[in-house]
């Protein structure tokens, strides 16, 4: 027997049920879900079920946020009970880094209306009698999150989704898959083969096994995670029940469960997994649990008795120790797979948590091709191929490990570092380099004044702030080099390679020789990526963009290319580098290593050419994202390493200095150059004010009407901070009075300026003046700025 549906549904955990759900909600009801024992049986089932406010990034609110609406819905629609305990909670903080994150978690409750309060101890003691707030600096206090029942909510949602139409079919095991072709062929334990045009991964723990039917390396490990339930707590009886408490000294959480207590740890020294690759999970397996480890968890849970005292005597009558699945950085992944009208919902680790928000976000993206939210950090397709299987579990019990450390801005991995060098590796690191991983590779972040000196990080300005506005100084007034090796390099070759780009990019294509800044946008009018494309040849094209956008990019192309066009996409990243020389002096230094005519008239400003470099091939793009005169010195690896030396060598006699991320994004934050803080998935060219980069020339392409039909909600402004001694990372609330108007998106110091700078999406209608952020719970000034603060005019670049 052969049937045919619009979208097939693989899992039968919160994640599948949801975005099923959800799905039926934005008019998809032909669709099915598969569940190859009862729904929830893997890991929903077990799950602790909290839903917390006090989260750390606009995104995750959101999605928490509109998980706790729409479990609510179902439940009036439905009157399916789904066990909701509306308790609040307290995350609290005990060292000064902790207290900052509160306060940039406040930043979060401003943008999203979520209640909360900024607390200290004494208004702990008053929502938990029973806490010890010894040693304890301050905590967020939220009223309307809570916990829920795994399994009433799951059959709450699937109740709602079967009575818009759409099917759930239990007991029915998928063994197998198969294009066929413009369909997924799928086979079932009971010899039948369903057709699909579009099918969702929501396998939760089984989504590798799944995920290889379709070709695909699914980055997510099953960890084991315990949480203990006490026995009766007398003390519980005769009152109301207690907030949820996130306390980092132990590295988890304590709740009341009925009447009794409950305890959730992650140890921060090991992360058992199980079902790993190649064999996987156990397709028998079915509510499966697993024998507790006391000696793994019993420091945690000592220091979680020292602050619930009234727990430490008490029997344990239950202990949980269940797979939950984890990826390398912690987040979701939700979107498309690669493989054509493949989707994830997976990768999970807080799954009643995310699972009516990321199904409303995979229903968006599925059914209209765009989101209310930006998808960039959960996007499926941001792992590169340096995620092997050894990367996919060591990184992911780091993850598990650091789960309950402070969450700083610029916080690193350590895992396998370096999972990738190349050849300037061990020169950089010599000189002082601090690296930082970018999609595997190490890239310097700033140099220290001797080799060997961890990196730091926080909410304040560090102490390398000084040696990042040396590196500035050196690039404004006389050059600097950048090891940009980890940068996101294709070919795109073939007679129809033109046609392909005419169709995709907003910008006009360029021409021989020259280069293009150009937007591909998605049906809807919204950001796709940013690309930088140079003509090599009539039938030959460069394209460069961030390294995290390697595979997407990539994708994203092939899928465009007709059936009947001559069109090869070759990716390079990873056998090729980049170096960017940059400042007043780099002609004087390029020009000594190599014969190539500099000059404005020989090497006009926006082209390209193919060079000797110290004699070296390679490919010169005269671009700065410094704003400075300088180029773009792209070239295989193995030659990488000569033309480094070659430019320092003749940088000597001019000041060339090596510099980091850290002061190129001060550079290009002096610039205003918008960049992916920016560039997100929910805006388009209008909000982002670069419609000087759209140019139709009466052609048809992808997201042209759109843009042109666009009614912005949002626009992009760029600013200064007012009076602060520290910057803004983005996420944090922009405000007229006691009104959020907007949100920034990215920022940094302006070395050059002596100021801090942001960038910030505000309201259609928000006034122009009287704006503040709230910057670590305190209002600063922000004055909107009207030009560049460096070199307005772009003089400097085209000298």
């Amino acid at each position: 027997m052969t049937r045919t549906v619009q979208c097939a549904v693989i899992g039968g955990g919160i994640m599948g049920v949801a975005a099923l759900y959800q799905l039926a909600e934005h008019g998809w009801t032909d669709t099915v879900l598969f569940e190859k024992a009862e729904l929830t049986s893997g890991s929903t089932w077990h799950a602790a079920g909290q839903i917390a406010h006090a989260v750390g990034s606009r995104l995750s609110g959101w999605i928490n946020k509109t998980s706790i609406a729409t479990y609510k819905r179902v439940e009036q629609e439905t009157g399916q009970s789904i066990g909701w305990h509306e308790v609040g909670g307290f995350r609290v903080a005990y060292d000064d880094d902790e207290v900052d994150w509160m306060k940039s978690i406040m930043g979060v409750g401003r943008l999203l209306d979520l209640p909360m309060e900024l607390v200290g101890p004494e208004d702990v003691k008053k929502g938990n009698p029973f806490y010890n707030t010894e040693g304890m600096k301050a905590a967020v206090q939220t009223f309307e999150d809570g916990h829920i029942d795994p399994s009433s909510v799951t059959q709450a949602l699937a109740l709602a989704a079967r009575s818009r139409g759409a099917k759930i079919e239990r007991h029915t095991l998928i063994t197998g898959a198969a294009r066929k072709g413009n369909m997924w062929r799928l086979t079932t334990d009971k010899g039948e083969e369903v057709l699909a045009e579009h099918v969702v991964i929501a396998a939760g723990s089984y989504a590798n096994q799944v995920g290889a039917w379709f070709g695909l390396k699914i980055p997510s490990v099953s960890c084991l995670h315990h949480y203990l339930v006490t026995d009766t707590v007398q003390e519980f009886l005769d009152r109301p029940e207690l907030p949820v408490m996130r306390d980092n000294s132990f590295g988890g959480y304590i709740r009341q469960e009925q009447k009794s207590g409950l305890i959730g740890i992650y140890e921060g020294h090991v992360c058992p997994t199980v079902w790993t690759m190649p064999e996987g999970a156990p397709w028998q397996a079915e509510n499966e649990l697993f024998e507790a480890d006391y000696d793994s968890i019993g420091d945690f849970l000592m220091r979680a008795f020292d602050r619930m005292p009234i727990l430490e005597n008490l029997g344990i009558k239950r202990v949980v120790r269940g797979a939950i699945t984890h990826t390398p950085d912690g987040g979701m992944l939700v979107g498309p797979s690669g493989a054509p009208n493949v989707w994830l919902a997976c990768g999970s680790s807080i799954g009643l948590a995310w699972g009516g928000g990321a199904g409303k976000i995979l229903a968006e993206w599925m059914t209209s091709g765009e989101t209310s939210q930006n998808t960039r950090s959960m996007d499926p397709r941001r792992y590169g191929d340096f995620a092997d299987d050894t990367f996919i579990v060591e990184r992911t019990k780091d993850e598990f490990m650091r789960r309950h450390d402070t969450p700083v801005p610029g916080k690193q991995f350590h895992s396998l570092r370096p999972v990738r060098r190349h050849v300037l590796y061990d020169r950089l690191a010599a000189k002082g380099a601090v690296f930082g991983e970018v999609a595997g590779w190490e890239r310097p972040r700033w140099f220290a004044d001797t080799p060997g000196v961890p990196d730091r990080n926080g909410w304040h300005r560090q102490d390398w702030h000084e040696n990042v506005a040396a590196e500035v100084k050196a690039v404004r007034e006389a050059a600097g080099v950048i090891d940009l090796c980890a940068f996101s390099q294709i070919e795109v070759k073939g007679p129809d390679a033109r046609a392909l780009f005419e169709r995709l990019s907003a910008n006009k294509v360029p021409s021989l020789g020259r280069i293009a800044l150009c937007h591909l946008l998605t049906d809807a009018g919204k950001f796709e990526t940013e690309v930088t494309i140079c003509c090599l040849g009539s039938d030959t094209y460069f394209v460069g963009s961030a390294i995290a956008r390697t595979n997407a990019d990539a994708d994203w192309l092939k899928s465009h290319i007709l059936p009947d066009e001559n069109v090869t996409i070759t990716n390079l990243s990873q056998n090729w580098g980049m170096l960017a020389l940059s400042g007043p002096a780099s002609r004087d230094i390029l020009g000594q290593i190599t014969d190539a005519d500099l000059s404005n008239a020989g090497f006009p400003w926006l082209t390209g050419q193919e060079i000797t470099v110290a004699d070296q091939h390679c490919l010169a793009l005269r671009v700065s994202f410094t704003g400075e005169l300088g180029w773009e010195l792209h070239a295989p690896l193995d030659a990488i390493g000569a033309i480094y030396d070659a430019l320092h060598t003749a940088g000597t006699d001019h000041g060339l200095l090596d510099f980091g991320s850290h002061a190129l994004n001060a550079m290009r934050m002096e610039k205003a150059y918008p960049a992916s803080g920016e560039l997100t998935t929910d805006v388009g060219l209008v909000e982002a004010n670069l419609m000087r980069f759209f140019k139709p020339d009466n052609r048809t392409f992808l997201g042209r009407d759109a843009t042109l039909n666009t009614d912005a909600k949002w626009r992009l402004v760029y600013a200064e901070v007012e009076a602060t001694t520290h910057d803004c990372h983005g996420g944090e609330p922009v405000l007229s009075g006691d009104t959020v108007v907007g949100l920034t998106t990215s920022g940094g110091y302006g070395h050059s300026f002596g100021k801090s700078l942001v960038f910030a999406y505000l309201h259609a209608d928000a006034p122009q003046t009287g704006l503040s952020v709230q910057l670590l719970n305190e209002p600063h000034a922000l004055h909107l700025l009207d030009a560049p603060v460096w070199d307005p005019k772009s003089e400097r670049p085209r000298t």
